[in-house]
């Protein structure tokens, strides 16, 4: 069985691992090779292109596999593009990147005039803002627009400039539920509150095993923002951008979400080894950590890990919400070939190809009405009721940018550096500074 990795926990690894991987679709060689490359560094293979269609199509996307997968995202793309190359005359070039940095690589090759004709997209406003995406409402007719559930969501800066391609994957607390019996819970905690209550009982129950915890030494500062501010900033009431598109930091919400997690050092949950904290999802995996935030698309590695596992969706003096995945295909505006590009996210997104995807790679929410929904039985009731509680990333100038500024200094804040309002202070310092 293949062991999936989240996106947070592959935005750590590839930090320090892997720097880019690409292959040629169509070369079963460079495929079977994948993950040695990966570890090695840089891998092209370029000689079947020349040999096969007259066009060449270039694809980035990041990893979903473990590095230790058996079948690897290498192995997927080039299976999946087969038939897409055949019928098209073409040859997809197909590259993967790390997490990490992967946002500065897409933009840096989108400026080059040999850059890509196809990207994955997770942050979606800067690109379309300057311009550099196609606009793609008038490749798609009415009836496909309708097959997708998710089409108005590629909405973002004024235009329909990206076609989602991984939705849901709702950011919940999962819970060790044996672990929760042992200091005298039969079900997860509901809110802020009894999160608290549950963290200290276990920690006083079972010394050995982390009550709650979360990645404030990831080497991604997004990541860890994504499962670790922004849906406690949701749940304590808070809407993310004010009235001019700027991040909404600097409000009550703000403050009692940094506040709350701050709390958990001075109630002795965590202590300074907070800030060196990585992989949640191994921590959860091997039964070091009690209770994790992370997206639903993990629960069936910890199944596989032998986890007996529930989950809930926090409430905070604000109610709920959840972070969830809103990633995306989308066209580079300078493509000479923008009608077999346009092609290319249509056949990615299709449940020809998704429904695979799904079922190998990563599970999901369905994106078309023609697909098959993986997702564990026990999420249904949160995809079919909690939806009005689900956020995507905000869509601001310079986001990632605001993220590692607010994640550095968080964990000054943990480290006793900084009070919490002294956190929304520097970082919207910073960020305007950045901005500017």
């Amino acid at each position: 069985m293949m062991k999936k990795i989240s996106r947070r926990a592959f935005l750590q690894a590839s930090a320090v691992g892997a720097a880019a991987l690409a292959l040629t679709a169509c070369g079963s060689s460079t495929a079977a090779s994948g993950a040695a490359s990966a570890a090695s560094g840089a891998a092209s293979s370029t000689a079947s292109a020349a040999a096969k269609g007259a066009v060449t199509l270039k694809v980035w996307v990041p990893p979903y596999a473990g590095a230790d997968a058996d079948y690897t995202d290498m192995d997927f793309w080039t299976d999946e593009f087969k038939s897409f190359e055949s019928e098209n005359n073409c040859t997809v070039e197909v590259s993967i990147f790390p997490w990490s940095g992967y946002m500065q690589k897409i933009t840096t090759g989108m400026n080059a005039s040999d850059g890509p004709d196809v990207i994955y997209i997770d942050t979606l406003y800067d690109l379309a803002a300057e311009g550099a995406l196609l606009p793609l409402d008038s490749y798609f007719t009415q009836e496909e627009k309708d097959n997708y559930y998710y089409y108005d969501m590629g909405y973002v800066a004024g235009g329909q400039y990206v076609l989602p391609i991984v939705v849901g994957d709702a950011t919940v607390l999962f819970c060790n539920m044996d672990i929760l019996k042992q200091a005298g819970y039969d079900a997860p905690p509901k809110n802020w509150d009894e999160l608290m209550a549950y963290s200290k009982k276990i920690k006083e129950a079972n010394p050995d095993v982390m009550p709650f915890e979360q990645p404030w030494g990831n080497t991604s500062g997004k990541s860890a923002v994504m499962t670790s501010f922004l849906p406690y900033f949701w749940e304590a009431g808070g809407t993310f951008l004010t009235s001019d598109g700027k991040p909404n930091l600097n409000s009550d919400a703000g403050l009692k979400t940094l506040n709350y997690l701050y709390s958990f050092m001075q109630e002795g949950i965590y202590d300074d080894t907070i800030v060196s904290v990585n992989d949640i999802s191994d921590e959860f995996r091997s039964g070091h950590a009690a209770m994790i935030m992370d997206g639903t698309g993990m629960s069936e590695s910890y199944g596989e890990a032998g986890i007996n596992w529930d989950f809930s969706g926090l409430e905070g003096p604000g109610g709920k919400g959840y972070w969830i995945s809103g990633d995306s295909m989308a066209v580079a505006a300078n493509t000479k070939n923008p009608d077999l590009a346009v092609k290319a996210i249509k056949y990615m997104t299709s449940a020809a190809v998704m429904d695979v995807f799904h079922e190998k790679m990563y599970p999901a929410a369905p994106l078309t009405k023609d697909a098959k929904g993986l997702e564990d039985e026990r999420f249904n009731d949160l995809y079919q009721n909690d939806t009005k509680y689900f956020h995507i990333w905000p869509a601001f100038s310079n986001a990632d940018s605001f993220y590692d500024i607010l994640f550095k200094n968080i964990q000054s804040m943990y480290m006793g550096d900084l009070t919490a309002q002294q956190v929304i202070d520097n970082t919207m310092k910073e960020y305007d500074s950045s901005a500017t």
